[in-house]
């Protein structure tokens, strides 16, 4: 059976329902999926394949996230990994978003050239402006972002599905 980790960082908590439903969709296919934060205590060594996602903030992920994958990409090597980021730039300029999304790919590929990415995606997330730093408000003020749940979850299930035959061929 295919072992698949989920790791992922979350700042508050839409990313974490986003991968709750991943492990849902690939657990209901037969993969053995398992969530877990993105920290280097994680063992690489006990999965055949990895999803890797966050949130995106000015074209970076959080930290975790972003170290987790670099860091263990040599002990992954070659290992199938699909990443995914959630932001809410596109909601007001989807290609301002998906360039977002890609920069931070190809940079992430760079840095970590034995990451056998087989499948990327840009999700929209839940956005509520009290959330928000004081600094990114006062940005926030000058083109604001629509407040709200806009996680596309049928979108979220397509991809997920999309991964199955990747993960197992």
């Amino acid at each position: 059976m295919t072992r698949v980790l989920v790791a992922f960082a979350t700042r508050f908590g839409s990313t974490r329902e986003i991968v709750s439903a991943m492990v849902h969709e690939l657990n209901s296919t037969g993969i053995d999926a398992h969530a877990a934060e993105a920290t280097s205590s994680l063992n690489p060594d006990h999965y055949d394949a990895f999803v890797i996602g966050s949130p995106i903030y000015g074209s970076k992920w959080l930290a975790a996230a972003g170290m987790f994958a670099a860091i263990t990409s040599e002990r992954i090597d070659g290992k199938p990994v699909a990443l995914f980021s959630v932001g809410t730039l596109a909601l007001n300029n989807s290609q301002a978003g998906e360039r977002e999304h890609r920069d931070f790919v190809d940079n992430l590929a760079d840095i970590a050239p034995k990451l056998n990415i087989v499948s990327n995606a840009l999700f929209a997330g839940y956005f509520e402006r009290s959330n928000l730093p004081w600094y990114l408000r006062i940005i926030d003020r000058f083109a604001p972002t629509p407040q709200g749940d806009h996680r596309d979850w049928q979108a979220i299930q397509s991809w997920t599905k999309s991964l199955v035959p990747k993960f197992t061929g």
